[in-house]
């Protein structure tokens, strides 16, 4: 063999070599990539968060023209922690589904989809799209034998995914996809069962007393007045004593729903006592707390109960109203803040009961000497 044929074999070698070391690298900058993504993934502990990831950071992440998820939710498990979420545009990127005959369909054997779709599979996977998908991949979302969702990754390079590539990575996201989802729904579920009252669906009086810290807080940055109120059902120790617990409880409940459908979603409502709601309205004034107070009583006022034999009854309401405005308080603890205002908003509902009962009475917050200012 001749020097110039060892030079081509060396050239050949050192090209090979390099193609093999430009590789390894890529391949390991790709799985560094993918555990970043990883840990980014497993540190989210809200559904929404979760969802913004996956929706919309996945695009930008791995170059995509399209990522849409479908969850298997029959029990509204996961779009009772979304009401306030709004998926990204161009349509169906989120869907629930409440049968799994779609992803039973999409994954007869449960296993990773890759490659070109047909005209049928991309109008099931990428429904509505501004891009053209050329390309994809369709992964599974799997915990314990049973599929709880469909995650499909859309190009427009048709060579992106194909046919002929192995795409274990994918798969093993789509593992830890599965896990975070469900890991996300039981935690949020878990929070909200031990800040809700479970017979009124809104929140405990433990919750309670932290959202008013929170909102006591936020309305001293903001300058803005927070409104509470007090509701106490008239005469309900006679519902409980004429009709039986069962029927006191369907009333608790029916006020429950109620006030959570008449107010704001920036507004707050809990049970904090047997027959007693608390409201707190952020950015309130007196004058407009008084018009809600007073609203909500006439309300109350014109629904119709019955008892378990069907015999319709009414209830009336003593309401109890106060404002903290941050302005009249500077450097003083915000639980002295909120039990105060509590306190004021409680005075309020035995000024509507000594009255008369089923009215609306107002009871200003007490002023509250700043706390560098000491007593005498």
């Amino acid at each position: 063999m001749g020097s110039s044929e060892l030079e081509r074999d060396n050239q050949e070698l050192r090209r090979t070599l390099r193609l093999m070391v430009n590789k390894a690298e890529s391949n390991e900058a790709t799985l560094n990539h993918f555990f970043e993504v990883e840990l980014r993934l497993l540190s989210c502990s809200r559904l929404s968060e979760l969802l913004d990831l996956i929706l919309i950071e996945f695009k930008r992440l791995f170059n995509l023209s399209n990522v849409n998820l479908i969850l298997f939710d029959p029990e509204h498990a996961a779009r009772s922690l979304l009401d306030d979420y709004i998926p990204p545009p161009n349509g169906n990127t989120l869907r629930f589904v409440q049968s799994q005959r779609l992803l039973n369909s999409l994954y007869p054997n449960h296993r990773l989809i890759v490659g070109s779709p047909s005209e049928q599979l991309r109008d099931e996977a990428f429904p509505i799209t501004d891009n053209p998908i050329q390309s994809c991949a369709l992964l599974p979302l799997i915990r314990h034998n049973c599929l709880i969702g469909s995650l499909h990754l859309g190009s427009n390079d048709i060579s992106r995914y194909t046919e002929h590539v192995r795409y274990d990575y994918i798969q093993h996201l789509a593992s830890v996809i599965s896990v975070c989802i469900e890991n996300c729904i039981n935690q949020e579920n878990l929070h909200r069962l031990s800040s809700i009252d479970m017979l009124t669906k809104v929140h405990n009086r433990r919750s309670f007393d932290q959202e008013i810290i929170k909102e006591i807080s936020r309305a001293s940055r903001t300058r803005d007045p927070l409104a509470c109120l007090f509701l106490d059902l008239d005469h309900f120790k006679l519902v409980n004593d004429n009709f039986g617990h069962q029927t006191g409880d369907k009333v608790l409940r029916t006020v429950g729903l109620f006030l959570g459908k008449q107010l704001r979603k920036t507004d707050t409502v809990g049970r904090y006592g047997g027959e007693e709601f608390a409201i707190l309205l952020p950015n309130c004034s007196e004058k407009q707390a008084l018009e809600v107070a007073e609203n909500l009583r006439q309300k109350l006022s014109k629904i119709i109960f019955r008892n378990e034999d069907s015999q319709p009854f009414r209830m009336t309401t003593s309401v109890g109203v106060s404002v903290y405005n941050s302005d009249n308080y500077t450097n003083t603890q915000l639980d002295k803040l909120s039990y105060q205002l509590l306190r004021a908003a409680d005075k309020a509902v035995y000024m509507s009961k000594h009255n008369g009962r089923d009215q609306v009475s107002f009871a200003p917050c007490p002023k509250i000497k700043p706390d560098h200012i000491k007593e005498a």
